[in-house]
């Protein structure tokens, strides 16, 4: 009598083509969870920079006659970028990253110290003049600030 059960050799053999298969899923499911850890990490607004543009250059200038204003730091830019003021407005930096920023000016007209996520720090300039300056933990983070 012939017994029609493949042999445990046979029923190993077609287990092999599954394993690829279970192991490319596998990695995909660890690759989808690494990039949802990194966009939570980075704050989770990505279209944020496309509304604003790549760079502080593309951005807008901003003119204000408010007493008061404030510019974010966030997505690794300064927001406005360019930034005209009335002597005597005071200006407040916040930074909405989760990554320290400072913000330097290139006179030495202001320098707001290492700033955490959610920190502030205001200032008023008291005497015209512009103002171009950095972040000096991230390249390429300038901006300017014109007061008159």
């Amino acid at each position: 009598m012939s017994n029609d059960r493949p042999s445990r050799q046979q029923q190993r053999g077609t287990a092999l083509p599954v394993l690829p298969l279970i192991a490319a899923v596998g990695l995909g499911l660890a690759f989808m969870g690494v990039m949802l850890g990194m966009m939570a990490w980075w704050g989770g607004d990505h279209m944020s920079m496309m509304r604003r543009g790549s760079s502080g250059a593309d951005q807008t200038p901003v003119v204000s006659d408010a007493e008061q204003i404030m510019v974010e730091m966030s997505d690794f830019e300064f927001f406005p970028a360019k930034l005209t003021v009335n002597v005597g407005t005071e200006v407040t930096w916040v930074n909405r990253d989760s990554v320290p920023h400072n913000a330097v000016a290139g006179d030495a007209a202001f320098d707001t110290g290492t700033l955490n996520g959610g920190d502030r720090w205001s200032v008023v300039l008291d005497q015209p003049g512009t103002h171009a300056y950095v972040c000096t933990f991230h390249p390429g983070m300038e901006a300017m600030l014109t007061v008159r």
